[in-house]
Order: structure tokens, then sequence, then C-alpha cells
């Protein structure tokens, strides 16, 4: 049994829990969920800034708006007075509105919000860059990236800059989209451009994964978890290098896995939870949990115990006792299975030092695709949002399903006795200090902690992150010790937490972590984790495309594919790419997929015909089920010639004659996404086997033609449905 298909072990498999039952029980033991409370909107995007508000904002003002608004009004919610107010409307410099639905976002040292990208249509981002200054309530564009960003990642690095990785934008003729693969890096004043993602390990861009999972690493570099399997290292100094996790600890047991958390809980320790679809049917995403520890010294995933409960589109929090709370989500087939009781209402908590999860108390609403949580100060999560999106057709989902409002979970924690309470922490300390910390109980306090402000959509919380402080109990409260290096705790703004000896957290002090004047982000590298040479490559997607167009020899192949994403195959590409690269023969992809048409070009090795059997098993392992592959269009050279009422086609490519065959009206692997059928043939397209056959019956002597057509099993073999063809020059 290969690696990836092996079965879960009996102990680590899920245990049977209904999602709508886990509400039952203690508060102790279970939590509590608050009243459902209204929101103006839903909050796709949600924030919590440094005065303790949370700032969010969703797809559209209006429920009965165009999902294609071109402006968006976020909001200011105040979890103490629950007053909610609008921020002003976000602008590029010339004064236009922009839309930061589909954005990424994270917190800067000085505690603005850092907001790349965002929408102009589905799958198509836009270039503009926005801080949001939480102290005057004010939005100031910033210069434009080098392309649109629609789902892209944005982090906070050891030296305070932000990282702006991925996104997708629209092709110059606006009918395709292609991935942002170079990144970018925002120093305060400009943009830096780094080495291109070089997805299939050669020395060439690739497509890059939309809203990658991404963390800094202890060592400073930024560590890439997923969705794709393969693990990945970026080396932001200079202009930038990838470095590949080396060996099978590098690739995640449960292959590609979309929108699913991943969750830094501790110094270079990570979590990455359920999402994805599996390979086989029902194709339902997946409760396994994984883990790796970047300190070790040849890092590598582990398997967990599973969830209860298969999820897609959840969220996972970080609690001030280090235990991570998962809500929301499906357990159903496809994208955003929202049918019957599919979506997941009861939470779970994982506790790191049993590596075991609890089912917990269950919310009201579902909480799936569009769905946020966050940490609040008083140690609550705030769970929120939900819908507004495109069912297809340009159609936006039924308005049930939007969800504009919220819940408040209140965690075990917060009913197993009377809290401590900080009565006086500093509001500013830089890295190695230690720093006193008020309260009335010190001899009680059992952990300190501080969490990093959460800044969370689309399952990707881009900021979160925790440090478990050392302290000492002194006769006025704590002696508490700030972390060391920029590069286990980001400089910026952190939620500062005591717990006493049974786990109950305080409401948090905000305090803020800077460098000390001129001291570097040191590079604290492992030997099993080199620093790569850098590279000066910042090759696009287009650029890769015109070589391999120019260069790549071997048969050519059109793959169908379908995504299980929405938006279609260019906006959802990168893990078909992921799986193109790997297919048996295959030499060469092209990097832009043809969203029109939703298909995929590649070249064999050699002149020979593909094994479309093994490909559709391979396609359906390396990226669980996200695509379903229609039929495969070959485009072959070999000597055609009448048989029995029909043509076959012979040469060295084949080892018998290949049977060719008209084409008819569904054939086609080229794909209509509005109507989701294959595109009707053309009339010229279906007279193309007659006047192949009219040619061979008239021609003196055999001419070699170039055949291109749907590739289609038959018994035992196989026919070639001609769609065109041309004749080759001896």
């Amino acid at each position: 049994m290969s690696r990836r298909s092996k079965r879960v072990p009996t102990s680590l498999q899920s245990k049977t829990v209904h999602p709508e039952r886990a509400s039952s029980g203690k508060p102790a033991v279970m939590g509590e969920w608050s009243e459902v409370f209204p929101l103006p909107n839903a909050a796709i995007h949600t924030h919590l800034l440094p005065n303790g508000k949370v700032l969010f904002w969703g797809r559209r003002d209006l429920p009965s708006g165009t999902l294609d608004d071109h402006f968006c009004t976020p909001h200011v919610w105040d979890p103490v007075t629950r007053v909610i107010e609008p921020t002003p409307q976000p602008k590029r410099a010339d004064g236009s509105t922009v839309n930061l639905f589909c954005s990424g976002h994270s917190w800067l040292p000085n505690g603005s919000l850092v907001v790349a990208g965002g929408h102009f249509k589905d799958g198509m981002g836009i270039d503009q860059a926005s801080l949001y200054d939480f102290a005057t309530n004010t939005w100031t564009p910033l210069p434009v990236m080098n392309n649109g960003r629609w789902y892209p990642t944005v982090l906070t690095l050891a030296n305070g800059e932000a990282l702006v990785l991925s996104g997708s934008f629209a092709t110059a003729d606006g009918k395709n989209t292609q991935n942002n693969n170079i990144p970018q890096v925002w120093d305060g004043s400009e943009w830096r451009t780094l080495a291109a993602f070089p997805g299939d390990g050669s020395p060439n861009a690739s497509p890059i994964e939309l809203f990658p999972c991404v963390h800094v690493a202890p060592d400073g570099r930024v560590f890439m978890s997923g969705p794709a399997a393969r693990s990945w290292f970026l080396d932001t100094e200079g202009d930038g290098a990838w470095t590949a996790l080396a060996g099978p600890g590098g690739v995640r047991h449960n292959a590609r896995r979309d929108y699913a958390p991943s969750i830094m809980y501790d110094t270079g320790k990570i979590i990455y939870i359920g999402g994805g679809n599996n390979p086989t049917p029902p194709q339902t995403p997946t409760a396994a949990v994984e883990t790796i520890d970047l300190t070790a010294s040849a890092p590598a995933w582990r398997e967990l115990q599973p969830m209860h409960f298969a999820r897609r589109q959840h969220n996972a929090t970080l609690l001030p006792n280090g235990t991570v709370l998962v809500t929301g989500g499906t357990r159903g087939v496809g994208f955003n299975d929202l049918t019957h009781d599919n979506p997941v209402h009861a939470a779970e908590l994982w506790d790191p030092a049993t590596e075991r999860w609890t089912a917990v108390a269950a919310e009201s609403v579902d909480r799936c695709y569009h769905s946020t949580a966050i940490l609040l100060p008083d140690a609550t999560v705030l769970s929120a949002g939900g819908g507004e999106f495109d069912i297809g057709h340009h159609t936006p989902n039924r308005v049930e399903d939007t969800h504009r409002n919220a819940q408040i979970y209140r965690p075990p924690y917060l009913f197993q006795g009377a809290r401590p309470e900080i009565t006086a922490a500093p509001t500013e300390v830089s890295y190695g200090a230690t720093f006193a910390v008020s309260t009335a109980t010190p001899n009680e306090i059992g952990k300190v902690t501080w969490v990093r402000l959460p800044s969370v959509t689309h399952t990707d919380n881009m900021n979160q992150r925790i440090n478990f402080l050392d302290f000492e109990v002194t006769a006025n409260g704590l002696r508490v010790s700030a972390p060391t290096r920029p590069e286990i705790c980001p400089p910026g703004h952190y939620m500062l937490f005591v717990l006493n000896r049974g786990g109950v957290p305080s409401v948090a002090s905000m305090v803020h972590i800077a460098a000390r004047p001129g001291m570097p982000a040191a590079s604290r590298r492992t030997e099993s984790a080199p620093r790569a040479t850098p590279s000066r490559l910042t090759a696009t997607l287009e650029d890769l495309d015109r070589v391999i167009r120019e260069t790549a020899s071997g048969t050519q192949a059109v793959l169908g594919l379908t995504s299980k994403c929405p938006y279609g195959l260019g906006a959802c590409w990168g893990g078909a790419y992921e799986a193109l690269v790997r297919l048996e023969g295959v030499n060469a992809v092209r990097p832009v997929a043809n969203a029109e048409d939703s298909t995929a070009n590649v070249y064999l090795g050699r002149d020979t015909l593909p094994n479309i059997d093994r490909w559709a098993e391979q396609i359906a392992q390396t990226a669980n089920g996200s695509y379903d592959l229609r039929g495969v269009e070959v485009s072959v050279t070999g000597v055609p010639a009448p048989q029995a009422g029909g043509l076959t086609l012979t040469g060295p490519l084949f080892v018998a004659p290949l049977p060719l065959r008209p084409l008819g009206d569904a054939d086609k692997v080229q794909f209509d996404l509005a109507t989701r059928r294959a595109r009707p043939a053309t009339s010229e397209e279906k007279a193309a086997f007659d006047r192949l056959a009219t040619r061979v019956g008239a021609a003196r002597d055999a001419a070699p033609m170039r055949v291109t057509g749907p590739l289609v099993r038959a018994g035992d073999g196989w026919v070639l449905h001609v769609r065109a063809f041309h004749e080759v020059s001896r």
C-alpha cells in the first residue's frame, strides 16, 4: 500500500459524534455559546485591532447587490459596548474605490493593518494595497503591486516587513486568470520583488497555491505548510530563494488539503487540520490532522489523532492556554456542502499536551465558506460570517445561507473558577527584556502567554501565533521575560494573558514589542534546513509558458479538468498543476490553465499515447479529489489509412493501428463552465473526420498527418475522435 493511500490506524480514527449533539453537558466541560447577534455585513475578513475592537468587512454592502461591487465598507465593532461604526471606504490614490474582498492582510509592527489585493471579479484580483490606521480610523493607499492579487497571503516577517504571496489576476485579454507567482515585500516605503516560486522543484517559475499557509520559522525563513502536499522554505533575504523541505518528511501524509487552517501552536510547531476532498467517493473532506516541529534536527510531518468530524471551510483559533479551538466547516462532499446536517456546528478543542480532541458546545449557525473566527481580549472567541459566494452562472448563494451575524464562544476555562486579573502591565517592551506584571494573586499564576493579534479570512489566520513566557513570582506580582528574538516573536502587538494553576485566563493586556534600535533580525539556521543560494529569477508564468511552448517535444495532450472550486480551473489552478507535473510520462506542463475551456496542456517525454486510466488515478490521489478528469485530447502524428469502412492511424508511435472516429456533439474535452457541459463541436470540427477520409481516399500515396482529438477508451484499446488534422512535412 502506498504512503498516501495507507489507512489511518484504528487508534487514530475519528469517533462517532453527531455534529448537532455536542452541546449537552456542563459549561465547565463543553463551554457555552452566546445568542446570535446581527452584524451589518458578513464578516468574511476579521481582525482584532490593537485597541481591542474588531475590524471586519464582507463582499458587498447590500444583500441584493452585485457580487462584483468595486467598493466595500469595513466596520469596527466594540466587544464591550457592542457599538458598530463604519470606516471610510478604502480607495486608490486617484480616489476611486476598491473592494477588499478576497484580499490578504497582516499587522505591521506599528499596529497598522496592511491589506494586499482584493476583488474585481472572481479569480481576478486588483493590484492595490492599503494601510488601515486604527488610531485615526483612516485608510491610506500604498503603491500598486506588480500585478493583481485575489486570494493572496500576507505575513509579517521577523524584521517587521510584510511578505505578500500568491493571488490571481486577469490575463491581458480578460478571458483567463493566472496565479501571481512572484512574491513581494513591503518594506515600509516600497515593494521589493523576490524570486518566483519554483513549485515543481526546477529552476523555473511555476504556480503557487492561492491563500498559501505560511509561518515565520524559528530561523527567520518563511515555512509554507499548505495547501500543497510538499512543504517549502522561503528565504526572504536579498533576492529571496525557495528550498523544498527534503525527504519524505517534507510531504504531508494526507496530500493536498485546501480550505484548512494551519496553526503555529508553539515555537516552530505547526498543526495542519482537516480540509480538502478525499480522492475516492464520496470525496468528503478529511478529519485527519498532522504536525511538524521545525526545531527538530530533521523536521518531518507526523500524523495525529483526527478530529471527531471531517471538516472543510473551518477555522482554528489559538486560545491563551495553548489549546486550539476548531469551529464550523462542512463535512459534506465537494467545495461547500450546506445540505442536510453536513455543516458542523459542534466545536472541538485540541490539547497539545495530550494531542487529543474533545468535542464541545455547538454553535447555532452554519459557519462554512467565508466564515471567520478570532480570539478576543477577554479570552472568548468571536465566530461570524459565512455565505456571499457565487454558486455558478453568476448566481449568489441562497439568502438563508449568508450570515450577517455572529456568536461568541466562552471556552470551558471560563467556568472553572475565578479569573486572575492583571492590574498593571507595560504597553511597550523590548526583545530580551524583563518587565513587571501586577496581579493580586501572583502565587496562583501557573502560566503567562501572549497571542499575536489575529487577522483571518478563508480559514487562513495570517497573523496567529503564541509565545509561552518565562516568569518569576515577586513580592508585587510577576517578573516576565520577553522573547529574545524576532524570529520566534515578530514585532507588533500581542494580547498578554496570565493563567492560574487551574488554567483560567485573565482578560488580556495589550502589549507592543519592538526591536531595540540597531538590533538585526538574526538568522539562525540549522544544518537540517540550510540557507538556499539567493536567485534573481523573476520569471512570470507567461515567461515560462512561452519557453515551454517553444521547446517542448513529445506528444501534446490537453486534459479536461473540472475543479470542485466554483471559480473554475484558472482561479483554482495550483493544486491541478501539482498533480499534472507528477503524471506518469509527463515531461512539461504549461503553467497557465485555459480557464475559458477548463483545460490544461501537458507534453509527454516522448511520442507516445498517455495512460489515461493511470492519469485519472494519479490526479485523484495527488489533488485529493479536488478535480475531475473529464477526458484527454491528444495531437499525434501517423499515417491514416482506410480500414473496414473507417480510418486508422499507423506509425512508430502505435503498437497497433489506432482507430479514428468522427467527433460527436459531446466528445470535446473543452468545457463551458456556465452550462457545466462540453463545448459543442462546430460544424467544421464535426466534418473533420469526413474531410480526412476523403483526402485519404483521393491520395496516391500515404501522407503523414497530425491528428487532434479526444482519446477515448474502447474495450481493451483506444480510439481517437478526429477534431482537426493537418499534413506534416516529410
